[in-house]
């Protein structure tokens, strides 16, 4: 699997009754869009907190 760095996020609101959106992810020149629901957006904020809260990993250089 090839792993590429995000350059830009966009997310936009489709419809607010049921809440549903797209995300748009910029990589390497290409755009990837996903469809979203209220779900998935609650999930992918708890993923995202859980990921932001992380204690910070030494770097090699400070091993």
């Amino acid at each position: 699997m090839t792993v590429q760095r995000a350059t830009n996020i966009t997310v936009s609101t489709v419809s607010a009754a049921p809440l549903r959106g797209t995300i748009e992810i910029d990589c390497a020149g290409a755009v990837a869009t996903f469809a979203i629901d209220e779900e998935m957006a609650h999930r992918l904020c708890a993923d995202l907190e859980r990921f932001l809260t992380q204690v910070p990993r030494r770097t090699r250089a400070a091993r």
